[in-house]
């Protein structure tokens, strides 16, 4: 005979395959909206709340404590995922405290070409970018579309380099970008060819406060974090394994809920996972390249002195502070020049781009704006091994503001 369908009662209890967390973004402080919620994509979570009680010391002649009670509830925890496009972008914008932006990417014509130079003695010192060609001249209005703030990443059609920084300036003609003075690490000047590319930033840091309800669904109901602040996003890139994420969150509180609050659930993003093989497109520090293969590197955006206030009458937050953005990191790579130790004993300071897409051609610059490097690392641990130089990244704003960039990276037209 023929056996078919499925044993029930097979499971000891809720599986985590069937574990489903979404997001919404709140509209008030604390309270859990009511229409779509964002699916996510994940490898694992810890979301959960802890108590903490009190007793006073009465003294009794039975010898035991006193009844405790509970004065502060706090609910936090980490989400982890797998790196891939548009996945985590919300998270990201959260910690940057800002909007993601719509794409702006254009195209250098064929016949024409970018001279980038640094610190340009006709442009009041400033780093400047000029579209045009010996022949017929400038190309007026090019730069007409972008505006003073913008975060921009300037890619050579050639080599891949990405050269990053915040516009201050547009020329009245259009034809020339200007940016602050060594803020596109360049050590000369560089002509770009034809087809190369300048795109505005996804997002850069900015001063707009977040927080977001997450809810767990589990058997038939759902855990529910309101007034949850991101508090750190890490971004890790290691040689031989796949990108990963994980967020740190700190919520309002933790309720139980047995009906659904939303109108529907928004399908998680379909990009595809990047590995740290072909997808990722390297690194340039202060516009160069290291001369080693990098091996690892990590990118640390998160709100000093961020957490909740508690108050009276209630154990869990009265609100949140949203801290300052800083972002850090770390980078490693074989050691075959000294150009990144000296750099760090400079004290230089300037940009540090990290390019990583899919097997689509979509992916992220992730943009340290005016970096250095510190605590750097040679050291010889064992026999029979290639030394490794380590850094730390430390992100440092540019005059007048703004640490970090992101910017999307979009196939070829």
């Amino acid at each position: 005979m023929a056996f078919t369908g499925a044993t029930s009662g097979l499971a000891a209890g809720a599986q985590t395959n069937d574990t489903v967390l979404d997001y919404a973004q709140e509209v008030n402080y604390g309270v859990p909206p009511s229409g779509n919620y964002q699916l996510m994509r994940i490898t694992g979570e810890t979301l959960t709340s802890s108590q903490t009680t009190a007793r006073p010391d009465e003294i009794n002649p039975v010898k035991e404590v006193a009844q405790s009670v509970v004065t502060q509830v706090q609910a936090s925890g980490s989400i982890s995922g797998a790196l891939s496009s548009q996945t985590f972008d919300d998270m990201l914008s959260a910690v940057m405290g800002n909007d993601t932006g719509n794409i702006l990417k254009k195209y250098l014509p064929a016949n024409e070409t970018f001279v980038l130079v640094s610190k340009d003695a006709g442009n009041s010192g400033q780093d400047s970018v000029w579209c045009g060609n010996s022949t017929s001249g400038a190309v007026n209005g090019f730069f007409s579309e972008y505006n003073a703030g913008n975060a921009v990443a300037i890619t050579d059609a050639n080599s891949g380099k990405v050269y990053s920084s915040v516009i201050t300036q547009i020329s009245a003609d259009g034809a020339t970008a200007l940016f602050s003075p060594g803020s596109l690490g360049l050590d000369k000047s560089v002509t770009l060819s034809g087809n190369s590319t300048v795109s505005v930033a996804g997002i850069v840091n900015g001063n707009i406060d977040k927080t977001y309800t997450f809810r767990k669904k589990l058997l038939s109901g759902w855990l529910m974090y309101s007034g949850s602040l991101v508090t750190q996003v890490q971004i890790q890139l290691q040689q031989g394994q796949f990108g990963t994420v994980s967020v740190d969150v700190t919520s309002k509180s933790e309720t139980r809920s047995t009906s659904d609050v939303s109108s529907g659930s928004l399908p998680a993003p379909t990009g595809i996972v990047h590995n740290t093989v072909k997808n990722f497109l390297g690194v340039t520090i202060f516009g160069k390249v290291p001369a080693g293969c990098v091996t690892n590197c990590s990118i640390t955006l998160a709100r000093d002195g961020s957490g909740n206030d508690y108050g009276n009458g209630h154990a869990d937050a009265c609100g949140a502070r949203s801290g300052s953005f800083t972002a850090s990191g770390s980078i490693e790579f074989y050691f075959r020049t000294w150009d990144e130790y000296d750099a760090m004993l400079a004290g230089t300071q300037g940009p540090i781009v990290i390019k990583s897409v899919d097997d689509d051609g979509n992916g992220y610059a992730f943009t340290f704006l005016n970096a250095a490097l510190r605590n750097g690392k040679v050291n010889t641990s064992q026999k029979n091994q290639t030394v490794k130089a380590t850094f730390d990244i430390e992100g440092n704003p540019l005059p007048g503001g703004t640490t970090f960039a992101i910017s999307r990276i979009t196939p070829a037209a």
